[in-house]
């Protein structure tokens, strides 16, 4: 994936790229997602123009159709991953 042109008015927004979620078992091996994100956002770095990293730690208030307990996670499960080198 060659990045060529970035339009001055675009940022980049990364979301869920933590160590918890790309251990998850995915359809897609996550590998190559991480990769692309990583020079997307040092592509974007180097335009000046702005990368926002979103992680999630919790659900939403009042979502009850798939609850899930954050105590079964690892510690340092929402961390993001090193390579989209957080600033």
């Amino acid at each position: 994936m060659a990045v060529t042109t970035l339009d001055p008015q675009t940022a980049l927004i990364v979301i869920d790229l933590q160590k918890g979620i790309v251990a998850l078992p995915t359809a897609h091996p996550t590998g190559e997602v991480v990769k692309y994100a990583g020079t997307l956002a040092d592509a974007f770095r180097r335009q000046g123009l702005p990368v926002v990293l979103v992680n999630v730690d919790g659900g939403a208030p009042g979502r009850a159709e798939q609850t899930r307990s954050a105590r079964g996670f690892p510690a340092g499960w929402t961390d993001l991953v090193p390579e989209l080198n957080q600033q």
